[in-house]
């Protein structure tokens, strides 16, 4: 039984050194973080999960601060490594300790690919072990020592299972002869790099509602943003944990100029206005004395590109992909993601040949489906 497994909990330097040579040895390992995005402005690794065959590894980045030496094992290709949703993970050992990996296995992926109606590692668990995991730590304080029991045993949970859950999505992958399908995808996994930017004032844009403000409500919205932010790294907390967005909105439309006004804006609570009254009511008159040349202007959504044969294109490649996705029994956006069906409907290629030379197309599915592709783009061949 899972639970009979033994385990370690690691919290120093050179227990992590002696994991790692530990790894070493192995052909496998399964591998899991927690982090604590849901608590902190700026989010980092807090638990690394490993397990092997036969021991499972709690690893305490916080503690034992560097995990450079399980770079080695990790991410030299020698063994595979096994994640579920592998694109945060790898991107935030990335970035926080510098580990690459080379050779991976996603059992996200692979179930989607395979066409499950369900790809979370609880139902996955319980499709092909009959066990039901909980996921009521999903948005624990990872941060925070010592960890319950509880949150001990599902953190052991989140890898246990992903070495034999491997194995047989692999042989299910590879009875559909889709194997190569998701090798290739893992390999584009691995090279996955931290994207997120600082937070800029014209961030301010991705704020729901902000559209249908008039351009001085906009501006004092983007004042409001820029506050919240600062505070938000004093604090060390989530901006949507400082002050929620709908309440921004709700202070940009009322305007307020004093601490009165302010305490009669919906959804601003007297604790807030301890807090942030000051900043609060800085920003809406820093709004307020914006210029009207300087007022925000809404940037430009994407539009279609103007040739009307590229877009004649991309509509019969959307029509194609509803039908194979239906055949195939995959969702419309794994068959094919809308920037595939784009980069296919710009190129307007007419040969295999000059299908192979778009990069923004995976060689998976030029092989299975670049013939109908051309066929469907040139249908006067």
């Amino acid at each position: 039984m899972m639970d009979s497994r033994p385990w370690d909990w690691i919290d120093t330097a050179a227990g992590v050194v002696v994991l790692a040579s530990e790894l070493e040895k192995e052909k496998i390992i399964g591998l899991d973080t927690e982090s604590d995005s849901f608590h902190h402005y700026q989010e980092q690794v807090c638990l690394v999960q490993v397990s092997t065959k036969g021991k499972d590894y709690l690893v305490d980045p916080i503690a034992a601060k560097d995990l450079s030496s399980l770079a080695a094992p990790l991410g030299e290709g020698k063994r595979e490594v096994i994640l579920h949703g592998a694109d945060y993970d790898i991107v935030c050992l990335k970035r926080d300790f510098g580990i690459q990996f080379t050779k991976i296995f996603d059992t996200v992926l692979a179930a989607q690919l395979l066409g499950y109606p369900a790809t979370g590692l609880s139902a996955l668990i319980e499709r092909h072990f009959g066990v039901k995991v909980t996921k009521q730590h999903q948005r624990d304080e990872w941060y925070r020592r010592p960890l319950s029991e509880s949150q001990i045993r599902y953190a052991l949970n989140d890898t246990r299972y992903l070495l034999p859950l491997r194995d047989l999505i692999r042989e299910e992958l590879v009875a559909a002869r889709r194997l190569s399908w998701a090798e290739e995808e893992f390999e584009l996994l691995t090279r996955r790099e931290w994207t997120r930017e600082p937070f800029q004032p014209e961030h301010f844009w991705k704020i729901r509602g902000v559209r249908d403000l008039p351009r001085r409500e906009q501006a004092i919205l983007r004042e409001l943003a820029v506050a919240r932010d600062v505070r938000s790294k004093m604090a060390n907390r989530p901006p949507f944990k400082v002050i929620a967005d709908h309440a921004l909105i709700a202070v940009a439309k009322a305007r307020p100029r004093t601490e009165a006004d302010l305490k009669k804006v919906r959804g601003i609570s007297p604790l807030m206005i301890r807090r942030l009254g000051d900043d609060l009511l800085k920003a809406v008159h820093r709004g307020l004395e914006v210029p009207e040349r300087d007022l925000p202007l809404a940037p430009r959504g994407e539009r279609r590109q103007g040739d009307p044969d590229a877009n004649k294109r991309l509509d019969a490649l959307k029509e194609w992909r509803k039908k194979k996705a239906e055949a195939l029994s995959l969702d419309p956006g794994v068959l094919a993601p809308q920037s595939t069906l784009q980069a296919l409907a710009r190129s307007g290629v007419s040969t295999m040949k000059e299908l192979e030379a778009i990069a923004a197309v995976t060689r998976w599915r030029i092989h299975e489906f670049g013939r109908e592709w051309v066929a469907l783009m040139n249908p006067a061949h």
